[in-house]
């Protein structure tokens, strides 16, 4: 009898023989290598094949099958090593965590992550002790004032006019006085980013992203198939030179920005910056999307994109970060016409923005005063913190700095990121790498962010700040050797 022998697969004939030979390359291989790593041709801690070999057997250009490995990077599916390469992550963290990564130990129960003894400055929240009392408030007034028109009928994703005039009160002071037919209540600026995202792009549409910004936009991007450039950025946020470039190479349709309290990095772009970019995106009919959900917090900012460019910019904001993530709802500003468009998304995905919701924020856009002083608690906050952070853990960095919300730290060469996350998480502090920020391979490897406001104490704070001053003392201990 003759022996049969089976050549395993790999993901190099597997590419080889199912690389799509015409069409958007980028998304299918992604798709492609996705698949391997699920179904276990690439095996948790396997090194991927080396770009170059892998571009031979695909047929595409390095370019491509790097964006396909940023990807992955993007998605928590794989982790690149300077000097090593890049490897497939343990199963274990292979999963809907796309956004930010769930730490291991609420993977294991539902335990409240103050009852377990873990201080959160990974998710960018903003804490204030006013807030709860307010909510139950504004939830009291809806279930008395709302009519049963509201709570008992369909809308459309229009909402009403009263409603989007209302929200105008969580704009800044700019753009408060936009008639309703450029307004959008929606289901809080990440929803706002899809909608814009799916709404207004066609097959063949490229997207210009920051080389960091807020990993919702990478897994909206995904989800939508679109394909993104990367713009370069300097201490004053995007470059003009470097963006006008990228408009005349392609078919560049959106900008995705956050301009004001940038995250991660806490740029806030200029007013002559903004200017030169506005400027460029109409010149080359881009549209602008201003992520502002941290805007509040920066009364003193340059004006946004749609007050300065009307017809070419969409600013969203919301009220996770100014009042409470379990009000999911937000607003956006632009033309009419996109302003149509996005609702007719709104429609698409959920028919409505609830009522009841947007009737709860109408009725605490009402409490200017109460929601002024919130504002004004938090920055006498944010800048207490950031004297705490910078006195424990400024010589302990390269750099060190800071946004009213959060802190980003560069750390020093011989201080593994990866590594410091997980003795941070068995210290008892999680935080967030720098990786998870990154458009492209390599952009924020050395970093990390902490979201500084997120604990509801000070002292809470303080602890955890010792903590991470004590792992960047000893960066070769496991943190079970001196906590």
């Amino acid at each position: 009898m003759n022996n049969i022998y089976i050549v395993p697969m790999t993901i190099l004939s597997l590419i080889k023989s199912r690389a799509p030979a015409t069409g958007q390359k980028y998304s299918q291989l992604e798709s492609l290598f996705r698949q391997a790593i699920r179904e276990g041709t690439l095996q948790p801690g396997e090194k991927l094949p080396p770009l170059r070999d892998a571009a031979w057997q695909a047929g595409c250009s390095l370019g491509t099958m790097s964006r396909v490995y940023a990807a992955l990077e993007r998605r928590g599916m794989v982790t690149a090593e300077v000097g090593r390469g890049t490897f497939v992550r343990e199963e274990a963290s292979i999963g809907a965590d796309i956004i930010l990564p769930r730490p291991s130990s609420s993977r294991k129960s539902d335990s409240n992550l103050a009852d377990i003894g873990v201080i959160d400055l990974a998710m960018n929240a903003i804490t204030n002790e006013e807030g709860e009392d307010l909510l139950r408030w504004a939830l009291r007034r809806t279930a008395d004032k709302a009519s049963s028109l509201t709570l008992m009928t369909y809308r459309d994703g229009y909402g009403t006019a009263a409603q989007k005039l209302a929200m105008r009160a969580f704009l800044p002071a700019c753009l408060q006085q936009v008639g309703e037919e450029r307004l959008l209540i929606n289901h809080g600026a990440q929803n706002g980013i899809f909608t814009a995202l799916n709404r207004l792009t066609s097959p063949g549409d490229t997207i210009c992203l920051e080389p960091l910004c807020y990993p919702g936009v990478s897994a909206a991007l995904s989800q939508a198939g679109l394909s993104s450039v990367i713009v370069e950025c300097d201490d004053r946020g995007i470059d003009p030179v470097d963006f006008e470039r990228l408009c005349q190479a392609g078919r560049l349709r959106l900008l995705v920005t956050t301009p004001t309290g940038h995250n991660p990095t806490c740029i806030t772009t200029p007013l002559e910056r903004r200017l030169q970019i506005g400027e460029i995106a109409k010149k080359y009919d881009v549209l602008v999307i201003e992520d502002d959900i941290y805007g509040f917090l920066y009364p003193d900012a340059p004006p946004p994109y749609a007050a300065l460019f009307p017809d070419n910019a969409i600013y969203l904001t919301g009220l996770a970060k100014r009042l409470t993530p379990s009000l999911r709802i937000g607003v956006s500003v632009a033309s009419p016409q996109i302003t149509m468009l996005m609702a007719q998304g709104i429609t698409a995905q959920s028919w409505m923005v609830s009522p009841v919701l947007a009737v709860a924020a109408s009725e605490l856009a009402l409490r200017h005063d109460s929601l002024q002083k919130m504002i004004d608690a938090s920055l006498v906050q944010a800048d207490e913190r950031e004297k705490l952070t910078r006195a424990e853990l400024a010589d302990k960095v390269v750099s060190l700095k800071f946004c009213r919300s959060h802190a980003w730290l560069k750390l020093p060469d011989s201080c593994n990121v990866d590594l410091f996350v997980k003795q941070a998480e068995l210290a008892g502090v999680l935080v967030t790498s720098g990786q998870r920020f990154s458009s492209r391979t390599g952009s924020g490897n050395q970093h990390i962010r902490l979201s500084i406001m997120a604990p509801r104490k000070t002292e809470t704070l303080v602890i955890a700040l010792s903590k991470l001053g004590a792992i960047l003392t000893t960066p070769t201990l496991n943190s079970v050797e001196y906590f």
